[in-house]
């Protein structure tokens, strides 16, 4: 009688904590899942144009000394309230080596119609072209402002075939 007494007491303390499990869960789950928050948002969302002058793609075939090509562009910010934050990439498709030269080179100009402190222009002097994809400078703009960038890229001295090819894209990506 004892030992039947003890297994009913026992059932009765399993099936209250799995009872209490069964409550903690479904609470977790309710609140995790559920219930959504309360609390109003403020979203803001950070508009921006790209425009290049006449396109993006770099093409340059049977290069000769002095080759220079130029690509000008502008970023608008169209918010009314954000900062936007941005990256200009330089994708490589096809490098004109697979090494780095010294010699071909790409400078990148850039200025703001804004006077506004918290803008950041990208402006790179006279660097080596890479051979991979690389992001070559990160912005910061402000409202209702457009940065106007000139990117130039230079063979000083020309020692690849007369055949050479050279292929990238010029992006502009936001950055989060």
């Amino acid at each position: 009688m004892n030992n039947k007494k003890l297994n009913t007491i026992l059932y009765i303390v399993v099936f209250i904590f799995v009872f209490i499990m069964f409550l903690a869960t479904s609470y977790a789950y309710y609140n995790k899942v559920l219930k959504k928050d309360d609390t109003p948002k403020e979203v803001s969302n950070f508009i921006m144009l790209v425009n290049f002058d006449t396109s993006n793609v770099i093409n340059a075939n049977n290069l000769k000394n002095n080759f220079v090509v130029n690509k000008i562009f502008s970023i608008e910010n169209y918010s009314e309230d954000t900062i936007g934050k941005y990256n200009i990439v330089l994708e490589i498709i096809t490098p004109l080596s697979n090494m780095v030269d010294e010699e071909f080179v790409y400078t990148l100009e850039g200025e703001s119609i804004s006077k506004d402190n918290s803008n950041k222009v990208v402006s790179i002097p006279s660097t080596p072209v890479p051979v991979l994809t690389k992001t070559i400078g990160s912005g910061i703009i402000t409202p209702k402002n457009t940065h106007s960038y000139n990117l130039g890229i230079k063979l000083n001295n020309n020692k690849y075939a007369s055949n050479s090819l050279f292929n990238a894209l010029v992006k502009v990506t936001i950055d989060k």
